[in-house]
């Protein structure tokens, strides 16, 4: 649920009253723009990131670590790629390589578009298990991370740049169409 404006004046007051040096939200159009970039959040979840913010931290926030603070908490306690890792290890002991769709049935989605990406049956009989859990992690961290901003951005924000990557994907496709229509005239 969006947060209205007398919700957004509780939040502005919290961080102002926390903060009385930083010079935040001066002026009215500062204002409009602050409760602009946090009016879609949820008013609870934001006041719990606005004190747990104040908890924390000795500088006053930014719009971006208030959303940042949101997104994780909305998200809730997302597992690290140590946990992923040690999903992939019990299902090799317990299914083996010919039961991969028994395996994936065992591990969370992260841990499964890793296993996925990197290929079952490769990681059962690798011989460099080393680097097979250095590329697990460096592709379960990648991926948290890209969910972790992508649930930063605003429903609006979301579907504004969903906007621009069809009108990308049209155009070069109509560049692609041209130039094989280029060629065949050629």
């Amino acid at each position: 649920m969006n947060m209205n404006v007398t919700e957004f004046a509780t939040i502005a007051s919290a961080i102002k009253a926390a903060y009385p040096n930083a010079n935040l939200m001066p002026d009215k159009r500062s204002k409009e723009i602050w409760y602009t970039m946090l009016s879609d959040l949820d008013y609870v979840v934001c006041m719990t990131a606005i004190k747990e913010h104040i908890s924390t931290n000795r500088f006053p926030p930014s719009i971006a670590e208030i959303r940042e603070q949101c997104a994780n908490i909305a998200i809730g306690k997302v597992p690290d790629w140590g946990e992923g890792w040690e999903q992939v290890e019990k299902a090799i002991r317990s299914c083996g390589m010919y039961q991969e769709e028994e395996a994936l049935k065992r591990m969370d989605e992260t841990t499964k578009i890793c296993v996925k990406r990197l290929g079952w049956k490769n990681i059962c009989l690798s011989e460099n298990i080393v680097a097979d859990r250095a590329n697990f992690r460096m592709i379960y961290e990648q991926i948290v991370n890209r969910s972790k901003r992508e649930a930063q951005l605003s429903l609006g924000l979301k579907e504004e740049k969903q906007r621009l990557y069809s009108l990308i994907h049209q155009t070069e496709q109509k560049l692609l169409q041209n130039e094989k229509c280029g060629e065949n005239d050629g």
